[in-house]
């Protein structure tokens, strides 16, 4: 089982997520209380991964951080919950608007939802890609996404470690596109369910050998290089679920035959850098962490 389990756990996990979606959707589910679902489960299932077959050894050692990531989790999170409700309260309504002026549907509703899906997966992941890379290349942004890269080893948790900055403008430039076009529910429940799974295992600490996925997936293999002390390595990879605009905009950056580092983390900017979570929240304001151009 465990020489099995690297090879099908992220197809029957993202798979199994989109199955669920779709008999959720037909049962007359919202796609919030789907998509909680599917995080729920898919941690669960994570966690247990990460004990049968560890990618690192080292990661899964506790180093006094499970309580900044899981307070992360619980409090940092909900500041992306609120852009995406400012988003969709302020957008969605304006859209509509000029759709009615224009006669013209923003969104292609006639298409097959799992086509509407993947568009609105396409979509999202523009805006957000470009934040991400804005994010490592402007000091002032990279003052609060060292936050996330600040951790010393991968695990599912971390995830969530995220200042509550990031997450608002992570959440309000992703949701304003999908917003303003008036993406229906059902293809948003369908590609939240595939990117919400998928993120999980992108971020676990889980052997996955996911193979040809890689090309086209922002896979664990992938992301793990974005994590590395070297900046040649972490100033890349940039899109969360697909590699579509890394290719386009020539940030991608993996090979097959690399090892991914096992040594991540902010590198010389680590010294001194808070490690609690009220720290952390901090950590973007404290002018001594960032004395210069950025590490």
């Amino acid at each position: 089982m465990r020489r099995v389990l690297p090879y099908v756990s992220y197809p029957l996990l993202t798979g199994g997520a989109v199955v669920f979606a779709l008999w959720a959707l037909g049962r007359g589910l919202p796609a919030w209380i789907i998509g909680a679902i599917v995080v729920t489960a898919g941690s669960v299932a994570v966690a247990g991964l990460e004990r049968i077959i560890p990618y690192s050894k080292a990661w899964a050692t506790p180093r006094g951080d499970r309580l900044t990531d899981v307070l992360h989790w619980a409090i940092s999170n909900r500041a992306f919950d609120l852009g995406a409700f400012v988003a969709i309260s302020t957008l969605t309504p304006l859209g509509a608007a000029i759709a009615k002026r224009t006669g013209l549907s923003l969104w292609p509703t006639g298409l097959p939802l799992g086509v509407q899906a993947a568009l609105a997966l396409i979509l999202v992941e523009l805006p957000w890609y470009w934040i991400h890379r804005l994010e490592h290349r402007w000091s002032v942004l990279w003052r609060v996404h060292s936050v996330h890269h600040s951790s010393e080893r991968i695990y599912w948790w971390n995830l969530s470690r995220n200042h509550p900055f990031d997450n608002l403008i992570s959440a309000l430039a992703s949701t304003a596109p999908l917003a303003l076009a008036g993406v229906p529910e059902a293809p948003l429940a369908l590609m939240a369910a595939f990117s919400g799974a998928h993120a999980i295992l992108q971020h676990s600490n889980v052997d996955l050998r996911t193979g040809p996925l890689d090309v086209f997936l922002a896979t664990a293999r992938v992301h793990r290089f974005h994590h590395s002390t070297r900046r040649e390595e972490a100033d890349a990879n940039y899109c969360p679920t697909i590699t579509l605009w890394d290719w386009v905009f020539g940030t991608r950056r993996f090979s097959a035959d690399e090892v991914p580092p096992e040594v991540v983390g902010l590198g010389d900017g680590q010294r001194g850098f808070p490690t609690t979570f009220w720290g952390q929240l901090r950590a973007p304001f404290d002018g001594s962490l960032f004395g210069g151009p950025r590490r």
